[in-house]
């Protein structure tokens, strides 16, 4: 009688530790799914994200886990499923990795959360950065300060450097702008709802297009990558055309062999950084900053304006000659050379006074 009642209370504890262990594994289970929901970080970071036409909710999500949206596509069919979440639109969306599933899917059911309105975003060669950002914020979303904050963004600019060949950490010289030099001049179409990264990568990718063409010039150059850009932004700022960009581009040559200071007033307007004149950097030569070449030698520490390809061919391809000096005539663009200094007073005495 004895072992009949406690074979029924061993039978019934068994029981109930199924019933608690069963309770448990649903409760993590539940746990794990609405955890798998939450958002996939609580930092904002943006992400254009595309659904093309004929897309099925299944490559949605998919591609909701690729772009770093999502945590777990398996929960998140799941999620869909249970939930009848089978509304969504073609185009564009601006999401965020904070938002959470719910979130994403309510944005991509309404369609006006799509659109694929493109601008076009001029870089004029020879642009600052500040220049290049301002350009970007008068025709999208974005402000002139946040494109500017992230291209000094120490985590975003490494994850640069190891997508592009032509970046270095040489480009932590920089005292504005980390990326100055290599946003390369140019016409481009952006979605006016975008994002930093997808505006700058574009332009990127269009910088590393022209790169690739000269890298192994520049390997063979004796100069670093960062060093041949830095010579093109100068060239750039100081002339207009190809054969006086050649022609400045041996000066400066010459005078990096012979150690001559390279003395050029662009370093000094860079250094300056905010200026009302040219005649400001002409007669600010004595500031005591790494761009400014009248006060060191060699060439500044990084450049000081945006180059296009032209000014990249002359850096690595400078015309022959004698010349250690030039002065350019601000207003009609021409540029006079010399090869000494006595026939560069000459000049400045014919041309500038």
């Amino acid at each position: 009688m004895n072992n009949k009642k406690t074979n029924k209370k061993v039978k019934l504890i068994i029981g109930l530790a199924i019933v608690v262990v069963i309770l448990i594994g649903v409760l993590f289970v539940y746990r794990y799914y609405l955890d798998q929901l939450k958002p996939v970080s609580e930092k904002s970071e943006q992400v254009i994200f595309t659904i093309d036409d004929g897309s099925y909710m299944n490559d949605v999500i998919d591609n909701l886990y690729e772009e770093g949206l999502i945590k777990d596509t398996k929960i998140v069919k799941l999620y869909v499923k249970l939930n009848k979440r089978n509304t969504y639109y073609a185009g564009n969306y601006l999401l965020n990795k904070n938002m959470s599933v719910k979130e994403i899917f309510d944005a991509l059911a309404d369609v006006n959360n799509s659109y694929t309105e493109e601008v076009t975003v001029t870089i004029v060669d020879g642009d600052w950065a500040k220049d290049a950002a301002s350009a970007i914020a008068d025709k999208t979303n974005l402000t002139k300060e946040e494109i500017l904050d992230k291209w000094n963004d120490l985590d975003y600019i490494y994850s640069l450097i190891s997508k592009y060949d032509f970046l270095t950490e040489d480009i932590f010289n920089s005292e504005h702008c980390y990326l100055e030099g290599f946003i390369y001049p140019n016409t481009y179409n952006f979605y006016k709802q975008t994002t930093v990264e997808e505006v700058t990568e574009k332009i990127l990718n269009e910088t590393d297009r022209v790169y690739q063409k000269y890298a192994q010039q520049i390997k063979q150059s004796g100069y670093s990558t960062y060093q041949i850009y830095t010579l093109a932004s100068m060239i750039l700022f100081e002339a207009n055309n190809q054969e006086d960009m050649r022609l400045v581009s041996s000066v400066f040559h010459n005078r990096l062999n012979d150690n001559y200071p390279l003395q050029s007033s662009v370093t000094v307007c860079y250094a300056l950084y905010t200026y009302d004149s040219w005649q400001e950097c002409e007669t600010s030569i004595d500031i005591d900053s790494k761009y400014n070449t009248y006060v060191y030698d060699g060439l500044p520490i990084g450049p000081v304006c945006n180059p296009n390809e032209m000014a990249l061919e002359a850096a690595l391809n400078p015309a022959e000659s004698n010349y250690y000096y030039f002065l350019a005539d601000v207003d009609t663009g021409k540029v006079y050379f010399a090869e000494t200094y006595a026939e560069h007073l000459r000049n400045i005495e014919k041309y500038l006074n």
